[in-house]
């Protein structure tokens, strides 16, 4: 995790702060000489050599002597080890945090792995960000106005691409929209379409610049998946989302105009938006055309998604070929996902996999134990129906790991403890902080963030906001998101086709201790090398 100092807070002030800065990176490291996965082999793992060096190197930077560390062999005492790594190596050494760690990456050796899975959207298929943003934003404002009673006017609102960005988070009882850094603290806050300034924000959420609903999902993000935390606060995690926080921003700027909530009275407007976007990505409307998003979706896929690099089919192939058993697991419902996979991968894209798992209600999948349904791939649809065992070839909704886990571990003729999985996705939490974090296997995370720096990405706009800074950092500060990646995700790479260029038998070795691949973010790369008052 890249964890701040604890003067660094201040650091979103201005880019001409003089506050010291250092990265304290807290990811699951690797040696180059031996992979993560071998860390459950054995007693004294990599981690044990990294405290170890770091040890000797903290004892010969300062008189205070560092208290023995202990081995490592465990994923609990892992992060035991880190914390001791992060209290007392970086704290008491005169060598910063990235000094320390340059000598340390991560790395992926695919054929550590019995198991390969992938999320679909925004993973093995793409979507023009241009068209969708735009079409998701025009229905959710139609909404509002038809079914929510919002004035006309909303409908002629122009399309700010430069309000949107992934990763931010919706204060619905104050109509605000926060950007958090790597330790929950609000760097930037709009209330509506307006920004509001420092001294605004520590009016409303107190000098630290905290909430304690997203200081909640920092310390754990399914702590505040449903409940009353769903209700106040909605943390908008992949490109569907992104259109939400410009619609709801000025929506609360109409309510505002036409009668401001007056003190301890709060906005209803995060209730309605959540009830617009419910209504159109509702599985049941997918055929009725109560969703103009769908309908849009039915009416032109090729215009919303993009072609899938046949380069991506072929790993799959090689992939399948060198033994592993794969997946493909999605939250769309089947039939959206027949629509989508067949536009991006061909019509025959369940060929790629031994299962698909369609309907996964993501991060649940990971964590419960529904059922698996059948499905009709006929008429696509699921069937009321329980599979009392699943095949490999067929398509199932719901789910969960632990039966799927089991299912290909019994076609590797393993025991599911002894078939290691990797899963590729998007989604920060439901694709890599979940099955990491509670299911003990590794995650690559897809961020196509990491694109805008080539300069032939045609979605810039959509992605490269100037209002909210970089989605990996905001001038002084990592963000959350740039936090969990490096926390709990073996590499973060731009996309599926950047690991498909690479045979299964190649080792990837990520250029920096983060796991950003092929190269660290020039705002994190600036972080990582000098202070802000450099």
């Amino acid at each position: 995790m890249l964890a701040l100092g604890k003067k660094a807070s201040v650091c979103h002030l201005g880019s001409s702060c003089s506050v010291p800065f250092k990265i304290v990176p807290l990811p699951r490291f690797t040696t180059s000489t031996q992979t993560k996965t071998n860390v459950h082999k054995q007693g004294r793992s990599d981690v044990w050599l990294l405290l170890r060096n770091v040890r000797k190197l903290a004892q010969n930077s300062t008189r205070w002597e560092l208290k023995s560390v202990p081995a490592v062999a465990s994923r609990a005492s892992f992060y035991e080890a880190r914390r001791y790594f992060h209290n007392s190596a970086v704290r008491n050494s005169r060598y910063s945090a990235s000094t320390i760690m340059t000598t340390y990456h991560k790395e992926l050796l695919l054929g550590d792995y019995d198991i390969v899975g992938f999320d679909l959207d925004g993973t093995l298929l793409r979507y023009n960000l241009r068209e969708m943003s735009a079409l998701i934003y025009d229905v959710l404002k139609q909404f509002l106005v038809e079914q929510r009673g919002y004035k006309v006017d909303l409908l002629a609102q122009p399309l700010n691409v430069d309000f949107l960005q992934k990763g931010l988070f919706l204060d619905g009882p104050r109509g605000n929209v926060l950007k958090l850094s790597s330790e929950a603290e609000i760097m930037r806050a709009t209330h509506g379409t307006r920004l509001l300034s420092d001294e605004e924000i520590e009016a409303i959420y107190g000098a630290e610049r905290k909430w304690d609903i997203t200081t909640a999902f920092y310390k754990d993000p399914l702590s505040t998946w449903n409940g009353a935390a769903s209700t106040q606060m909605r943390s908008l995690l992949d490109y569907f989302d992104m259109p939400s926080a410009l619609v709801f921003a000025q929506a609360v700027d109409q309510v505002d105009r036409e009668k401001k909530p007056s003190s301890g009275e709060e906005y209803q407007v995060w209730q309605d938006v959540q009830a617009g976007l419910m209504h159109i990505f509702s599985r049941e409307h997918f055929s009725n055309d109560k969703s103009l998003y769908f309908k849009s979706m039915r009416a032109e896929p090729q215009r919303f998604v993009l072609s899938t690099d046949t380069r991506v089919l072929q790993w799959l192939h090689e992939l399948r070929k060198s033994g592993k058993k794969l997946f493909l697991l999605t939250g769309s419902n089947v039939d959206f996902a027949n629509l989508t996979a067949t536009q991006a991968l061909g019509k025959d894209w369940r060929s790629h996999f031994d299962f698909v798992v369609t309907y996964a209600k993501k991060p649940g999948f990971f964590t419960s134990q529904r059922p698996f349904m059948k499905v009709d791939v006929e008429k696509l649809q699921e069937l009321p129906e329980e599979a009392e065992a699943i095949q490999p070839g067929e398509v199932y909704s719901q789910g969960n790991w632990h039966g799927l886990h089991a299912a290909m571990a019994t076609m590797l003729q393993k025991e599911p403890s002894k078939a290691k999985a990797l899963y590729f996705g998007d989604n920060i939490v439901q694709d890599v902080y979940t099955p990491v974090k509670h299911r003990d296997f590794d995650a690559v995370a897809i961020a196509e963030e990491l694109l805008l720096e080539d300069g032939k990405y045609p979605f810039t706009a959509e992605l490269d906001s100037q209002f909210w800074g970089s989605y990996f950092a905001l001038e002084c500060t990592p963000t959350l998101w740039s936090s969990f990646i490096s926390s709990y995700a073996q590499l973060c790479v731009p996309s599926v086709e950047q690991v498909a260029q690479t045979s299964p038998q190649k080792r990837i070795i990520c250029s920096n201790p983060y796991g950003f691949s092929p190269r660290l973010p020039k705002e994190l790369e600036t972080l990582h090398l000098k202070n802000c008052n450099e």
